[in-house]
């Protein structure tokens, strides 16, 4: 039989003490003991002793049994908070597609309002694409020829002017917008009656050119479309002037032009099919 090292004690005291209480008060407990009065000294302490254990291990175990529920409790709880979590996502999602839907149906309300209303025949499209690179500032939109759209026909807004399609296949058109420096729309002052043309950048303002050095251009003036190009209904808004420059040596003022519409912001506009409603 293996020797027990001396640390074994040592580390052990406390339950071997333990172990030994108990044994002696099985002992002087057993009725054999009971009759001999010598030991009534020495169990009555043991007893008590014994009762203090037991005293302690109930309330440990109802400590722990304390502990427990509480335990399952949380758990409880936090299932709970996870569902809820995961119903408001739901919810919160369900709003987002609810305020998406009423957008858009705003938006088209508003298309639908104006196709009534205007002079010419419109179709309503979606914009699907976009390029505003340095090089071309296009969209791209989700109706083509198969849908009666052509090249040159003008591209708008209920608000103002886009630009005007370039190319054409079966299910989708591409669109040159009024910023680039391809594009070029016959335009006149509002307020003065002077005509131009309204040429693209490649940026966010436009050039009017060929507004002479006598005219009286002031910086908000409302810059509409002329329809003498043949492409773009007549009065169409395009932007207002943000400024005018009087060069001596040259007979044509510098103007620049804000556009009205947003073409970051576009996502369904209006192709006029005909300049002529029937």
């Amino acid at each position: 039989m293996a020797r027990l090292k001396p640390h074994f004690f040592y580390t052990h005291k406390r339950g071997l003490l333990l172990i030994a209480i108990i044994l002696i008060a099985i002992i002087l407990m057993s009725p054999d003991l009971q009759k001999r009065p010598r030991y009534y000294l020495i169990e009555k302490p043991v007893v008590f002793v014994i009762s203090l254990f037991q005293r302690g291990f109930t309330q440990t175990g109802a400590g722990i049994k304390g502990v427990w529920s509480s335990y399952i409790n949380l758990i409880g709880v936090q299932k709970e908070n996870a569902l809820l979590k995961q119903e408001i996502g739901h919810l919160r999602a369900e709003n987002t597609r609810y305020k998406e839907m009423t957008h858009s149906l705003e938006r088209m309300q508003t298309l639908l309002e104006f196709k009534d209303n205007a002079p010419f025949r419109t179709i309503s499209v979606r914009v699907i694409g976009r390029d505003t690179s340095n090089l071309f500032k296009t969209i791209t939109i989700d109706s083509g020829e198969g849908n009666g759209i052509k090249k040159d026909m003008a591209v708008i807004t209920p608000d103002a002017v886009v630009g005007r399609v370039i190319r054409t296949s079966r299910n989708s058109s591409l669109v040159l917008l009024m910023i680039d420096r391809n594009s070029a729309i016959a335009s006149i002052i509002q307020r003065t009656r002077d005509e131009g043309i309204i040429e693209g950048r490649g940026g966010s303002i436009a050039n009017l050119k060929y507004i002479q050095i006598l005219s009286d251009i002031q910086s908000g003036d409302v810059v509409i479309t002329s329809g003498i190009d043949g492409i773009y209904p007549k009065g169409m808004n395009i932007g207002r002037v943000v400024s005018a420059k009087k060069e001596s040596d040259v007979i044509f003022q510098e103007v620049a032009v804000a556009p009205v519409v947003d073409f970051t912001r576009l996502e369904e506009v209006l192709v006029v099919v005909d300049n002529n409603k029937k």
